[in-house]
């Protein structure tokens, strides 16, 4: 697949943007996120250059380190706080005519979900890991999804406190858990759960605020068809199963090391 994935990423990023600047209120970005469901949102400078970029986690372990340890106080209390304060600087960037390959190659040496595009010496795109899964549908991969999926998967049960499932994301360093009941899956719990039940009580159930949709396929799945479920859905992950029961989980990311190392 070396020829398909030294396609331009013109070819898969992504154009329409939401984007923020640095005297933009850290509250006002979470809205954003929750609204237009993006996981980053890159931040300009007063003459419209790229200078950082605010990721949901990013916002989550700001959230954690400012909130209350009673039971009663909020999940996660962000501080008013501008984007200038938090964000990431200088966030990774390409031009539009970069191979597919390079792109992923640093996500994964650098542990991002996305990298931006530049044009003219101006933002004019990302590419991101879900895009890259469109990358490897269009590749026609026919490894098994189990190649590559991550396990064993990280949990919450239902009826723990949204606080449990706080903490776990930020120490087991994953985007979503799977939200289980007497220990079957019904559905998950992300970073986009988290940020949008950050007013709730740290001692509210997760159930109050969890995701019921998930999608569950089976671990012989072809890769190619696996990807074309994140890529045309637009989700960050799946469960990979064997006879109905979660064995592993497959995210975007798995798919940019796909293209990074074929």
């Amino acid at each position: 697949m070396r020829v398909h994935f030294d396609e331009p990423v013109v070819a898969y990023m992504t154009r329409d943007l939401e984007v923020a600047h640095v005297d933009t209120p850290v509250d006002q970005i979470a809205r954003t996120m929750h609204l237009r469901d993006v996981s980053g949102v890159p931040i300009l400078d007063g003459k419209g250059r790229l200078v950082g970029v605010v990721t949901r986690t990013d916002l989550i372990r700001l959230g954690l380190v400012g909130g209350g340890r009673r039971p009663e106080s909020r999940a996660m209390a962000l501080p008013h706080r501008r984007a200038s304060e938090v964000m990431t600087h200088a966030p990774a960037e390409i031009s539009s005519a970069v191979a597919l390959r390079h792109a992923a190659r640093m996500m994964i040496d650098n542990e991002i979900h996305r990298v931006f595009v530049i044009e003219g010496g101006q933002l004019a795109g990302v590419i991101s890991s879900v895009d890259l899964a469109g990358a490897v549908r269009d590749a026609r991969l026919d490894a098994p999804v189990s190649s590559i999926m991550t396990s064993p998967i990280a949990t919450i049960d239902v009826h723990a406190p949204i606080s449990a499932a706080l903490d776990l994301l930020d120490r087991r360093h994953v985007t979503g858990l799977i939200v289980t009941d007497d220990e079957h899956p019904i559905g998950m719990f992300t970073q986009a759960d988290a940020l949008a039940s950050r007013d709730q009580a740290r001692s509210s159930p997760v159930e109050s605020s969890y995701d019921p949709a998930v999608i569950c396929l089976p671990a012989e799945m072809k890769l190619h068809r696996v990807a074309a479920q994140v890529a045309d859905l637009r989700v960050r992950r799946v469960v990979v199963c064997r006879q109905r029961e979660p064995v592993g989980i497959v995210s975007a990311t798995d798919f940019a090391r796909v293209v990074a190392l074929s």
